[in-house]
């Protein structure tokens, strides 16, 4: 704001100066269109070149110098108020018809500056219109010269005040869009969090509909699965007595039935873990070991699976509010689905830093997981977090459902995108408390 105002001012001080300068010029030409007394005219042609000679030495300042334009402005007003007195004392005194240049100068500086400064050029015109018009004149009309004073003075107030008022009324409407432009952004701002919430709440609710099915339905499967793997295992000792062919051929069948058994169980509980995450406890902790800690604990898997891991975490990390457990939860989701999408091996890389988060402003920790593989095609971009959605044979499209919501109960989000080289990006965001959104 501070600097367009000043941007205003030094256009405004540069145009002033141009209007005056060509007003002031137009106006003694004009005026030598008025016959001169011979008697005046081996003045009067010099006097005009010095004022078209001091004109361009004024703009050749204001160029040399645009950051002292107001000063030069002020100075040179002074300048033309001599000059126009010159002109004044060199044709006449009282008799001179170069005393309506006194009339423009005074009524321009008044409309640029104000009543301040143009009742103080009224003043000065004054003094000098009456010292050209005394000095060196044999007799002086007081009463014509008194009026023209009065004039001066009528024209510097009244112009002056009526150019403060209009001042002071586009200083109001600037000040009133102002306003208006910082409410329009709060609203937008607010039609934006009100929009957030609104899909939070669609969110929500889906997500304890799709809880409640998966409770029910594990809940009913899991029974019957525990049934068939009893049974199996009863079947299996039944087996016993059979011949060694037939023993081993029926014992591979039971193993089939077995090994489908723990793979259901095993869905049915991730299943259960969904429906029925609990609610964060939440605690101060730094974040760092957190991921130190997990990197220790899946290396060796990685490294199994031919990936690298690497870690970028900065130094100084702020303490959070969080559950641990459910952090380590949705790093381990991320990690595990980065190390699926990269099945002929790769490298993960896992950063963290705190940073502005993007529209609230807000300092915020971001905790990145990146890995090399294919990254993800546009179409599913939009819906990777969405429950039971999967590209994976055999997977259950809860992973990043879970650590999603493990996000937003801890006040945050989690973001994904394509990495510009290839492969994905999650970006795990967590706000900084006291400085910030707090969960």
């Amino acid at each position: 704001m501070a600097t367009d105002t000043t941007k205003y001012r030094a256009t405004s001080e540069w145009n002033f100066a141009v209007l005056r300068a060509l007003a002031m010029l137009g106006g003694v030409i004009a005026l030598f269109l008025v016959p001169i007394h011979p008697e005046h005219q081996p003045h009067v042609a010099p006097l005009g070149w010095a004022f078209v000679a001091y004109k361009v030495l004024l703009f050749l300042a204001i160029w040399t110098w645009p950051d002292r334009l107001r000063l030069i402005v002020l100075g040179t007003t002074g300048l033309d108020l001599v000059f126009v007195s010159l002109f004044v004392w060199h044709t006449g005194g009282g008799e001179s018809h170069f005393y309506l240049l006194f009339y423009l100068l005074v009524a321009l500086v008044a409309a640029h500056f104000g009543p301040g400064i143009g009742l103080a050029a009224s003043a000065a015109g004054s003094v000098l219109y009456v010292l050209a018009s005394v000095v060196g004149v044999p007799a002086t009309d007081w009463n014509h010269l008194s009026a023209r004073v009065a004039t001066f003075f009528l024209l510097g107030g009244s112009l002056g005040y009526l150019s403060q008022r209009e001042r002071l009324a586009r200083a109001e409407a600037e000040r009133l869009n102002e306003e208006l432009r910082e409410h329009q952004a709060q609203l937008e701002r607010a039609y934006q969090e009100l929009q957030a919430a609104q899909a939070r709440l669609v969110q929500s609710e889906r997500l304890a509909t799709i809880g409640q099915m998966s409770a029910k339905v594990s809940h009913e499967v899991r029974n019957p699965l525990s049934s068939i793997s009893l049974n199996a295992e009863l079947l299996e000792d039944e087996l016993q007595g059979l011949p060694g062919g037939r023993r081993a051929e029926a014992a591979n069948l039971v193993a089939a039935i077995r090994s489908q058994v723990d793979v259901l169980s095993a869905v049915t509980e991730e299943y259960l873990r969904f429906a029925r995450l609990p609610k964060p406890k939440l605690e101060d902790a730094a974040i760092g070991p957190v991921i130190l800690d997990l990197a220790e604990f899946v290396r060796e898997e990685l490294g199994a699976r031919k990936v690298a891991l690497v870690l970028e975490v900065a130094n100084g990390l702020p303490t959070l509010r969080l559950d641990a457990g459910q952090i380590r939860q949705a790093l381990l989701n991320l990690i595990r689905n980065a190390v699926q999408a990269m099945p002929d091996g790769g490298m993960i890389t896992v950063g963290a830093v705190e940073q502005q988060a993007a529209g609230s402003g807000q300092p915020a920790v971001f905790i990145e997981v990146r890995d090399t593989g294919t990254g993800i095609s546009a179409e599913n971009l939009d819906r990777i977090f969405e429950p039971f959605f999967t590209n994976k044979e055999g997977g259950t499209g809860l992973g990043l459902a879970i650590s999603s919501q493990i996000a937003q109960d801890h006040g945050g989000n989690l973001t994904c995108e394509n990495a510009p080289g290839g492969g994905a990006i999650f970006r795990l965001i967590l706000p900084v408390p006291g400085r910030g959104r707090t969960p």
